[in-house]
């Protein structure tokens, strides 16, 4: 569990740093979206994004706070009651978790097909001039 516990954690602030990239990467590409009239998608695709920026950082909290609790189950004593509750939370955790990364992988891939698409329409433009 403990090890578990730290890959999420890992990941999730790997995906607090990318989503920071995804942030800029539409913030580079604000004035494409504007005149490619890609502003309902974009403005969806940003709202998404701060979603997950938000769930993000509650799951890390909610991480370290498990991890914290974790000495319930290292500190020798048998409190059976407050140990199956531990493991409980940490199956609906890894519930939770595995919901996050679904959402947000679909959050990423449609940033960056929106982005692809604006990169394409304007090198198409660049070609016809």
């Amino acid at each position: 569990m403990h090890e578990m516990s730290k890959n999420w954690l890992s990941d999730l602030n790997f995906i607090k740093d990318e989503q920071v990239f995804l942030e800029e990467l539409i913030t580079n590409y604000t004035q494409k979206i504007l005149e490619d009239e890609s502003l309902t998608r974009a403005q969806t695709a940003t709202t998404a994004l701060y979603r997950t920026k938000r769930g993000c950082e509650k799951l890390i909290n909610q991480i370290v706070q498990h991890e914290n609790d974790l000495r319930l189950m290292v500190d020798g004593k048998d409190e059976i009651e407050k140990e199956t509750k531990y493991k409980e939370e940490h199956r609906e955790i890894t519930g939770v978790i595995s919901s996050f990364y679904h959402d947000y992988k679909a959050v990423k891939f449609e940033i960056f097909e929106l982005i692809k698409d604006i990169i394409k329409i304007d090198k198409m433009a660049h070609l016809i001039k």
